[in-house]
Parts: C-alpha cells; sequence; structure tokens
C-alpha cells in the first residue's frame, strides 16, 4: 500500500471535510495496524480488527495527512486494548462495515444498519405487473439514522438513490467497494478516482468524470472533488452518481436499454 505523508495545518476549508472527532468504525478488509507514533515505519503495537468501533482523541498541535489508495486521511490517535497509538482514518466509517459474508446490496445493509422511520411510501402509474411506456413506479423509506432509500422502476429502467448522512465521498468509496452490488462499479482493487479517464474493464467501456471545486485541471486533492460520475455498457446502460447534499451523501445507480 502505497503511502504520502506530510505535515498539514488544519484549514477551515479541510476541517469541514475532514473527520471530527468521536466513535468510527474500521472498515479495512485486513484491519487497521495502530502504531507508536504517527508514521508508516513506527511500531505497530497492535492490529484492529475490521468492524471494530474505535474512537478518536483529541490531540494538539498539526495533523499527519496520509494519501492511500487516492484517498487522504490523517493519521488519528486512539485508544485500543489497553494501549494508545496512531492509524489512518482513511478505513474508517461512520457506521459499522457491513457483514462481507452476507451483505450483498446497499438496500440490505441499511435494513441491517437502521430500522424503518414509518411505511414505505409507493407512488405508481399504469399496469406494474407488466409495465409498458410511460408506466412507472417510485417508492420511498426512510430510517430511524436518516438515511433514505428511493426505487424508481420504469419500462426497461430502473434506479435506486440512497442519502446517507455523515458520510463523506470517501467514505461512500470505501463502503461501495466493500459492497458486491458495486462491483462493476468500483472494483475490490480500485482506487478512490482523481482524475477525468476513460477506462476498459471486462471488455465494457467506463467513462468517468469529476466535478470540483476548482477550475484548474490538475487533481488538486480529495476534498476539491464535489461529483463523481461514471458511466458504462454491460448488456445496458449504466449510469452511477456520488455526490454531497450538505451532510449527506448521495448514491445513484441506475440502468436500462
Amino acid at each position: 500500500m502505497k503511502m504520502l505523508f506530510f505535515v498539514a495545518f488544519i484549514f477551515t476549508t479541510i476541517t469541514g471535510k475532514a473527520q471530527p472527532y468521536g466513535n468510527y468504525f474500521v472498515a479495512a478488509k485486513t484491519g487497521l495496524s495502530m502504531r507508536e507514533k504517527p508514521e508508516i515505519d513506527s511500531k505497530v503495537l497492535d492490529k484492529i480488527p475490521y468492524g471494530t468501533k474505535v474512537t478518536t482523541l483529541e490531540e494538539p498541535g498539526n495533523w499527519v495527512s496520509v494519501t492511500t489508495e487516492g484517498m487522504m486521511g490523517y493519521w488519528r490517535k486512539v485508544k485500543y486494548n489497553n494501549k494508545t497509538g496512531y492509524i489512518v482514518d482513511n478505513y474508517l466509517l461512520p457506521w459499522a462495515p457491513p457483514k462481507l459474508s452476507s451483505i450483498k446490496d446497499l438496500k440490505q445493509y441499511l435494513a441491517l444498519a437502521s430500522q424503518p422511520f414509518g411505511a414505505k411510501l409507493v407512488r405508481r402509474s399504469g399496469a406494474m405487473n407488466q409495465i409498458e411506456e410511460g408506466g412507472w413506479e417510485l417508492s420511498k423509506q426512510l430510517y430511524k439514522n436518516g438515511s433514505e432509500r428511493h426505487q424508481f422502476l420504469a419500462y426497461e429502467y430502473n434506479s435506486d438513490t440512497y442519502f446517507l448522512p455523515d458520510f463523506s465521498l470517501q467514505q461512500g468509496f470505501l463502503l461501495l467497494r466493500l459492497i458486491p452490488e458495486f462491483k462493476m462499479v468500483f472494483g475490490e482493487k480500485d482506487e478512490f478516482p482523481t482524475a477525468n479517464k476513460k477506462i476498459t474493464r471486462d471488455d465494457n467501456d467506463y467513462e468517468i468524470k469529476l466535478f470540483k471545486t476548482v477550475d484548474e485541471q490538475e487533481y488538486g486533492g480529495p476534498f476539491t472533488i464535489e461529483k463523481i460520475k461514471i458511466e458504462f455498457t454491460d448488456g445496458a446502460t449504466y449510469i452511477f452518481e456520488m455526490y454531497m447534499q450538505d451532510n449527506q451523501l448521495v448514491i445513484f445507480f441506475g440502468g436500462g436499454l
């Protein structure tokens, strides 16, 4: 795992998107190494397993930033197993990560992460047992943790839109890479997108577009990215979008003939 390090001052524009102090969950499949100092070559004090809840501790002074797999984060001080050390927060999620042996899609993950808040709302147009041109169905489900799932069904087309409070773009990428439903979007070994590009995967053409807060063509860091859009064809034509709306991460995935 290639990492880049440098000491960074915590400016307001950064802290608005950097993870604050609090409780998080380890989402690295192989676990996170807790080190004696905020350095990659520092002594390993312990290994924190996948899914473990950790609390990042307040610490005065500058944070040390770290970039791995395209994701930018910081070395954060934590206490685990009666030891105090440092881990990279690139692999932390605000919710418990999915159970790798059983969670297959984001709908299933939301249902296990929280309870529904009220009944599912359904609006229809046309007969749903055989959707014809012009017919559609829209359903919405709100959960007690503030998340939402919207499902849209139409003639030769369907889409899902998810709203996840407290998630960042990077955390969304990390989460979706763990869920099989999105394996066509983000492969297990894919890095966080940092540039517009066209690629070919499994004989399918992909176009990745980034929408940023700056006009410069150069990268400028992950915190300048507002939206990720991926289009590809695999029998059907698919569109994936992920962007921030206030403090919610919005994930859209749709496809049709």
